[in-house]
């Protein structure tokens, strides 16, 4: 992820940073690795980096919506391809409220993901439905796109993912 927050932070600033402004939030649920570590190292190098740690499990899209700034969010909660980021976001900034590639990508106007993701308990499966949802009420669809073809065991992951929610994707009650 630390790769991909700089791959996509060097795209952005590729754009015109003044017309199309920009932040990068970075919110640890308690992981054990050193992510962290690195992304302190880069937030001197990326100014548009913020991050949040100690967050509890379930709670990262919640915390996300309370600090978010930007018109557009795009979340992720594991590296993906640049090109599914750059697809979504484009999406959304076209006037689609949202956008989606099952399991990888969630893009959404900032003012639909306040209103579906403000009490989300849940990953991001669970804020892709979430959105959906959201959209539908407003008479609308949200863009989507089929994941990248993957090998059979992360299909079947994502498969598990999708209909599965309630267990997979959520945080085991203490």
């Amino acid at each position: 992820m630390v790769r991909g927050a700089v791959a996509l932070a060097g795209a952005l600033a590729e754009a015109d940073a003044d017309t199309l402004p920009f932040e990068i939030l970075a919110l640890d649920e308690r992981s054990g690795d050193n992510t962290l570590s690195h992304l302190s190292v880069l937030h001197g190098q990326i100014p548009q980096l913020r991050i949040f740690q100690d967050i509890a499990p379930g709670q990262a899209i919640r915390r996300a919506v309370e600090v978010a700034r930007g018109a557009c969010w795009v979340v992720l909660d594991r590296p993906v391809e640049l090109s599914l980021v750059e697809w979504a976001a484009s999406m959304v900034t076209c006037e689609r409220l949202a956008a989606i590639v099952p399991g990888e990508v969630l893009a959404v106007d900032a003012e639909v993901g306040r209103q579906a993701l403000r009490s989300l308990r849940g990953g991001l499966v669970s804020a892709q439905r979430a959105v959906e949802r959201a959209v539908r009420e407003r008479g609308q669809r949200p863009a989507w796109s089929p994941a990248p073809d993957r090998g059979i065991a992360e299909r079947a992951m994502l498969f598990m993912r999708r209909h599965m929610v309630g267990l997979l994707d959520r945080p085991l009650k203490a």
